[in-house]
């Protein structure tokens, strides 16, 4: 029979295993690789993770856990004594040469387009949407109508001939459209922003997905994504910019059958980028084969 942890166990058994600082998400993905199991995980076993840690803290100066950073938020144990102090001022040192080079957007680009290509949800090529070649209009008009990124999915690379021959003849969609909005940080201060951005400029497609690299772990933010994703079908990333196959989908987007043509038309009139994507995807469906130019995935 699996031996079970509580959680407290867990964060205990992670931290005296890294001998280092760790975040509530590094701990749960250390539990995971390590297999212990713990009684129920959740859904998201990590904010579980985070608030029992919180939780503990509260106990001071009797608390197991000491926090030493803010985003990301890491904890040690706090009988590590001296060692602690140590930690702190190695981390202040990183967090400042970090902040001294900060993350561009497009920087992250490949870093999405190598996790849809590869992840078996997606297995999307993709195409970056530059903002600033779209046609002039009205200060306003087009705020927050483009995505980062767009995406297709096509059926004929999954199914048999015969399969994609029959779903033809029933009308069948032959691809499957994704819209992505990038962000290198996600906290409470542009939380309602990039959301909105991303509901906003997802509408034409089958899915909408926000994707951010520094999602802060607070019990509190993923609770309100969790509830936003709900309502408004959009889904979340997290990115792993130096491992991209190690991103993940925190929350899943809601599938629409439907497209919106009507937005997909405005796209298309105000972005070449957009436009090249349509006219790809329609030569590829018709030849059966991906021969048009994407992203790179490399």
């Amino acid at each position: 029979m699996t031996e079970s942890f509580s959680f407290l166990e867990i964060i205990h058994r992670a931290l005296a295993q890294t001998v280092g600082p760790m975040s509530a998400y590094e701990i749960w993905k250390l539990a995971e690789k390590k297999k212990w199991e713990m009684d129920p995980p959740g859904k998201m076993p990590w904010i579980t993770i985070a608030a029992q840690i919180y939780v503990d803290i509260k106990k001071e100066p009797y608390s197991m856990f000491l926090q030493v950073s803010k985003r990301p938020r890491r904890f040690v144990l706090s009988e590590w004594g001296e060692a602690v102090d140590r930690m702190i001022s190695k981390i202040n040192s990183i967090v400042l040469e970090k902040e001294n080079t900060p993350i561009k957007e497009r920087e992250l680009h490949p870093t999405l387009v190598k996790f849809v290509f590869t992840h078996p949800h997606f297995k999307a090529y993709t195409k970056t949407i530059y903002h600033e070649i779209s046609s002039k209009t009205t200060k306003g008009k087009n705020r927050w109508l483009h995505p980062d990124l767009v995406g297709v999915r096509f059926n004929f690379i999954k199914y048999t001939e015969e399969t994609v021959t029959l779903q033809k003849l029933m009308a069948v969609a032959d691809c499957y459209l994704f819209s992505f909005e990038l962000k290198v940080n996600l906290h409470f201060g542009n939380l309602r922003q990039a959301f909105f951005q991303a509901v906003s400029n997802s509408s034409w497609a089958n899915e909408g997905y926000l994707a951010a690299v520094n999602i802060e772990e607070d019990p509190d933010l993923m609770d309100e994504l969790a509830r936003l994703s709900q309502a408004f079908g959009i889904g979340i990333i997290k990115l792993n910019p130096t491992k991209p196959e190690e991103s993940e989908i925190l929350f899943q987007s809601n599938s629409k059958i439907d497209l919106d043509f009507a937005t997909i038309d405005r796209l298309a009139e105000d972005n070449k980028n957009f436009r090249d994507f349509l006219k790809n995807i329609a030569a590829d469906v018709k030849l059966g084969k991906v021969k048009s130019l994407y992203d790179p995935r490399e």
